[in-house]
């Protein structure tokens, strides 16, 4: 019998499997990685490694590395890498029938330490960092029943407070009530500071308020309510000018107001501020958002808040509203004009209204004071979360910028808020967004906050030292006044020590270290010294730069120096 053997096929041969393992080790010019091979394909493993590139789904023509056969786990040491830049990288393994390659995954190198002046970017923007150090009511000064001395200590308190925590402007309440915390032969000492209207406190407060400001490098800005008297309630002192002249004020709603129609009324404002600028060393004026009362604008009762009369003897062939929104214009203008005929130094901001249009409800049309640039900045109240409903952040603070008319906007924002359970989105990160959205806008350039009491010895407090304002910024130049800029220092090195030439108009010289903006080309400029000195002693591994200061004028930087 003829016995004939079956036939045996051949094992079927396929590329092999792998996967690649997580990168780690990551430094400016290698990582390590690697990968495991779980199954040959039937056919042994004769090489094996990774592969990487700077585009997509990298092959073993481009960048690899050998790392011996077989089957397992290996490790792949990466070398050759360019500092800051986004790698691709595949595991592969080889046999008989080809090349296998695991998934795709990604890194980004560490960049470099050192700042390179052909790919990187400084961002220095100086900021109005403003707090708004109330007194109506007492709300954060001065304290109620205290003598003279204790309020003093108080108010240079905060100021030192605002100081540790970067603050450069504090925009100080002088005339809540159409009154005084200063000397003033126009108007009485305020009912806040003592609790009775005219009576002297022993003391000037905007002076003490402006000497240590101005010790501690800071501005001060004095806030003046134009029009607003306050409650019937409260006793108005002997020399008040609407207790002197009644027919100045009018009552609405159980409150007294200048009328803003008169023209003494208007003549009585700008003596007020002229005593103000001549008798201080004020760096601004300040109006909030009081204009009109709420309410004044009425479609049913027009002259509910009765100003009929003026209205009848000026008005001309103007409605109420054009009348009344061309008072407080006529006054934001000629204030302006007064202040840069009396001390160009002094800039001029108002604080309107965050929305126009509620803005407009109290007669105060802001973007027509933009449009003319009757002040050197706009201080929009834009008190609500960014994604608010009907008055979100984001649009509300890109509407002002866009129509800013190359006047500065200075957002204000509402401290108020954090910590208190109605508002549950204005937590720290809520405000750490709406600064950043501030400042990637060309015309934003610092905020207000409102009020000194809600962020003086909180976590927000800390949080604005430690995060928002971790360094000192220099004062933007705001308004027209200009002095001469003073030429760039040229710097040298000595080790970690970096020298300067002193140059022509600077007052000052400030040193900036450079923080890179996560693993981006920008970096950061943060203040470390602003003094007259010429040198300061860097850390290793860290970048600076030195520019001089005459006033608000700034001049540039010769170059960026690497201390190693």
């Amino acid at each position: 019998m003829l016995l004939i053997s079956s036939c045996q096929k051949e094992p079927l041969l396929v590329i092999p499997t792998i996967k690649v393992t997580t990168v780690t080790n990551i430094t400016m010019t290698s990582a390590v990685s690697g990968g495991e091979i779980t199954a040959d394909g039937g056919s042994a493993i004769t090489a094996r490694g990774v592969c990487w590139s700077t585009s997509m789904y990298p092959k073993i023509t481009d960048s690899k590395t050998n790392d011996g056969t077989g089957l397992g786990s290996f490790t792949s040491s990466i070398t050759g890498l360019v500092a800051g830049t986004t790698y691709y990288i595949r595991s592969y393994s080889i046999n008989a029938v080809g090349t296998a390659y695991s998934g795709q995954t990604s890194f980004v190198t560490v960049q470099s330490q050192e700042y390179n002046p052909t790919k990187d970017v400084v961002l220095l923007k100086h900021e109005f960092r403003a707090a708004w150090l109330t007194t109506v009511g007492n709300y954060d000064w001065p304290p109620k029943n205290t003598t003279g001395e204790v309020q003093r200590a108080a108010l240079i308190s905060m100021i030192d407070r605002l100081k540790v925590l970067n603050f450069n402007v504090v925009l100080f309440q002088i005339r809540p009530s159409s009154d005084a915390f200063y000397q003033s032969t126009l108007v009485p000492w305020s009912m806040y500071l003592t609790g009775t209207q005219g009576v002297d406190p022993g003391f000037d407060p905007l002076a003490v308020a402006i000497q240590a400001c101005h010790e501690r490098g800071m501005e001060l800005h004095a806030w003046l309510n134009p029009y607003r008297i306050g409650s019937t309630s409260n006793i108005l002192a002997s020399n008040h000018p609407a207790v002197i002249h009644p027919d100045w004020s009018i009552i609405f709603e159980n409150n007294r107001y200048l009328n803003p129609g008169m023209p003494e009324v208007k003549a009585h404002l700008q003596d007020v501020i002229k005593e103000i600028i001549n008798n201080y060393a004020v760096d601004g004026i300040h109006f909030d958002d009081y204009f009109y009362p709420a309410g004044a604008k009425s479609t049913t009762a027009p002259f509910g808040f009765n100003d009929k009369a003026t209205f009848d003897k000026y008005g001309g062939t103007l409605s109420i509203d054009e009348w009344r929104e061309k008072n407080v214009n006529d006054m934001v203008r000629d204030v302006n004009l007064m202040i840069k005929a009396l001390n160009p130094k002094v800039v001029f901001g108002i604080s309107p209204q965050g929305v126009q249009a509620n803005s407009m409800t109290v007669y105060a049309d802001a973007t027509e004071w933009l449009q003319n640039k009757w002040l050197d900045y706009l201080a929009p109240q834009i008190y609500w979360q960014i994604g608010h409903p009907t008055a979100d952040f984001n649009t509300v603070i890109r509407y002002w910028n866009t129509n800013s008319n190359g006047v500065p906007i200075i957002p204000g924002l509402a401290a108020y808020k954090y910590g208190d359970s109605a508002y549950p989105f204005y937590t720290l990160q809520e405000i750490q967004n709406e600064v950043n959205l501030g400042r990637t806008l060309s015309s934003v350039t610092g905020n207000c906050w409102f009020r000194v009491a809600y962020f003086q010895t909180n976590s927000l407090g800390t949080y604005i030292q430690s995060t928002i304002y971790p360094s000192p910024s220099l004062l933007p130049k705001l308004g027209g006044f200009s002095e001469p800029v003073p030429a760039s220092p040229v710097t040298t090195l000595n080790q970690k020590t970096i020298s300067w030439n002193a140059v022509s108009n600077a007052k000052l010289y400030a040193v900036y270290e450079l923080v890179r903006d996560g693993n981006t080309s920008n970096w950061n400029a943060h203040s470390c010294q602003i003094s007259t000195a010429l040198s300061y002693t860097g850390l290793s591994g860290k970048n600076f730069l030195v520019i001089a200061i005459n006033g608000k004028e700034k001049s540039g930087y010769d170059k960026v120096i690497y201390v190693q």
